[in-house]
């Protein structure tokens, strides 16, 4: 008992403001581009079926996540990058000795670091046997815990969205509640604060550490990305051409005329998708530096020369064929890579 009361505080403490792993990481999640990850050598992409971790060396792929004996495992596309570690849901089935019935799913929080492909579990929990690991075993309260559609970590607390809204449960008691009822839209993560657009569309900035919140009055958003320079949006005020918002003055400005209907964002370019299935790079004034027909969604790398993406199609017998893409970044130029 001792022992695991140790290993629970150190997990915890990597995951406390202002220790390891804490308040200095680069931090700019959003909830509607969390299905990838991305690392010097490895790029996580989405797929239809299941996610292909791309290695940009090799250009090997296979399935991720992947269970000791290398089968894929299918579990929430939601991830959450901070720093060095990248962290997911993933499940462990533990079957009858002969392997055909199976007795429970255990549900693991890892952290993987992405260069190496290592895991460390921070939290445990089985629907069936009603615990977790957690100092003082509380079982879970509500079975809705069990859908989880994305999901960030904060100050020992693990932020979900389920279907009854945004949730938060202690990673040292195993308690949660329900934090943002009706977290249907996209929202955001700074590392501190939680972004997210009200019922009238309008920008809501709340402070995790002390529940504050504010409403951005200027800021009526169709849709809007967080970045380390500020939150880029689409503005229904303004016949839903590209503005920026600067959290830290309040200033709003106009960044293009153009319209769109995503946003993908690096560290020097924004990556427009237009309606008419045009993908715009621009940099942060707004000039225009690339332009190509490009549809669907993207995977987005915030370092490197390359976008990735992954379309599916139906071949002439009917079944799926997963096609990767490599886009450069600086003439959008398309290439096949299988």
């Amino acid at each position: 008992m001792k022992r695991r009361f140790l290993a629970l505080i150190l997990a915890l403490g990597l995951l406390l403001p202002g220790c390891a792993g804490g308040k200095n990481d680069q931090v700019f999640y959003n909830s509607d581009t969390c299905g990838f990850f991305y690392s010097d050598r490895y790029v996580l992409i989405a797929d239809r079926f299941t996610p292909v971790l791309v290695d940009q060396q090799t250009g090997a792929r296979r399935p991720f996540p992947i269970d000791a004996e290398g089968n894929a495992i299918f579990d929430t596309p939601a991830l959450f990058q901070r720093g060095q570690e990248v962290y997911y849901l993933k499940t462990r089935q533990q079957t009858s000795s002969d392997g055909s019935i199976i007795r429970s799913s255990i549900e693991e929080l890892v952290a993987m670091n992405p260069q190496t492909l290592a895991e460390r579990v921070i939290y445990r929990f089985s629907w069936e046997y009603q615990w977790f690991f957690g100092m003082l075993d509380l079982p879970p309260q509500d079975i809705e815990m069990r859908i989880v559609y994305s999901f960030f970590l904060h100050g020992g607390y693990f932020y979900f969205v389920s279907n009854q809204g945004l949730c938060r449960m202690s990673l040292l008691t195993g308690q949660y509640e329900l934090y943002v009822k009706d977290m249907s839209r996209q929202h955001a993560y700074d590392g501190q604060n939680l972004y997210y657009t009200d019922s009238y569309n309008r920008l809501v900035i709340q402070n995790l550490d002390t529940g504050s919140s504010r409403t951005v009055e200027d800021v009526v958003a169709s849709n809007f990305r967080y970045t380390p320079q500020g939150v880029y949006y689409f503005n229904i005020l303004s016949e839903n051409t590209l503005w920026h918002y600067d959290p830290a003055t309040g200033k709003t400005e106009k960044v293009s005329d153009l319209t769109g209907s995503n946003l993908d964002f690096d560290e020097d370019s924004l990556y427009l998708h237009t309606d008419d299935g045009f993908l715009i790079r621009l940099d942060r004034s707004g000039r225009e530096l690339a332009r190509a027909e490009i549809y669907g969604s993207l995977v987005t790398p915030y370092q490197g020369d390359f976008l990735y993406q992954m379309d599916n199609t139906l071949d002439e017998n009917g079944n799926w064929v997963s096609q990767l893409y490599q886009i450069r970044k600086s003439d959008l130029t398309k290439t096949l890579m299988s």
